[in-house]
């Protein structure tokens, strides 16, 4: 048996007793020296708690209130040693990271260490960051942890003021998407990614948005037709539709005609049938198709939520 392609290996008895008493060894631990933390928080040098904090969040990346203890001992440094305690600190999320590549807390870490640096040393390190984001999304492509960091980084480097020095950063980071999306049609995240990063791009540079839109369009079309039974692109292909382009700028032969020709392809394919049903209801269209379609997908196709086709009918 395998969950999520990794097989399950069979323990004997012994082999999880074992497992279980060194568990509950580990959990002695961890709570003797948190507790030991917690006691000493207030009165404790900031470099014994930096160091008493780093032995167990190696272990223990997603305790959220030991990085609040180190965040506090960080403030209290001199200044004079504090950009390089700030500095040590990435590295010591980094090694946390290879733990729990998904903690909540050491990503957020990372950002606050940033804007530490940034906003006391001018000390811009943002940009470089991308190269690690890089790095873990290609150990995990679906990292939506990894991926919120990256664009609190794209909002970081692309302020409201950006100018077109920014242009190329623009041009890689799509190229960068196209790769990642490339490589696998159903990473919800990158999806997710690409849409909140062509908002700032069109809102930025609103000359582009044409171009950028009638590619976009391209993408997902050939993405739908590559695997019409993956619903990721479709959710893409209807925010494209309907929250960037708009009603107007649907056009019946550009947009409407190759889902159509899908559609007889590949017939009952419910995705397909959604889009269609909401392109013909928005260009007021096939209303007697839209409703049939409606009908068989409540009645036939996709029964467990029958009531949201009905609603539309």
């Amino acid at each position: 048996m395998s969950v999520h392609g990794q097989v399950k290996v069979r323990t004997s008895a012994e082999q999880k007793a074992a497992r279980e008493r060194e568990r509950a060894e580990k959990l002695r631990l961890y709570l003797s020296e948190y507790e030991n933390i917690l006691t000493n928080r207030q009165t404790a040098d900031p470099l014994v708690l930096l160091k008493s904090t780093e032995n167990v969040l190696s272990e223990h990346p997603d305790c959220f209130t030991l990085w609040n203890v180190r965040r506090e001992a960080l403030l209290k440094i001199d200044h004079e040693q504090e950009k390089d305690f700030l500095e040590k600190e990435l590295s010591v999320t980094q090694r946390c990271l290879q733990s729990n590549p998904k903690s909540y807390s050491c990503w957020y870490q990372r950002q606050w260490c940033l804007k530490q640096l940034r906003e006391k040393f001018n000390v811009n390190l943002y940009k470089n960051e991308l190269g690690l984001c890089k790095k873990y999304l290609e150990l995990d492509e679906r990292n939506f942890h990894c991926w919120a960091y990256r664009y609190y980084l794209l909002e970081q480097l692309c302020p409201p003021t950006s100018s077109t020095d920014l242009e190329p950063f623009y041009d890689q980071e799509l190229e960068f998407l196209h790769a990642t999306i490339g490589r696998n049609l159903s990473n919800y995240s990158a999806w997710h990614y690409r849409s909140k990063y062509l908002d700032k791009l069109l809102d930025q540079s609103p000359a582009r948005r044409s171009a950028v839109l009638s590619l976009e369009w391209e993408l997902v079309l050939n993405a739908v037709y590559t695997d019409c039974w993956d619903q990721a692109a479709w959710f893409y292909l209807r925010w494209l539709l309907f929250k960037q382009l708009g009603s107007d700028a649907i056009s019946e032969d550009k947009h409407i005609k190759p889902l159509e020709e899908l559609d007889e392809v590949e017939p009952r394919n419910r995705w397909c049938m959604l889009a269609l049903c909401q392109l013909w209801k928005e260009k007021k269209i096939r209303d007697e198709k839209r409703k049939c379609y409606l009908v068989q997908l409540a009645n036939e196709i996709d029964c467990d939520r029958a009531q949201f086709y009905r609603d539309q009918i």
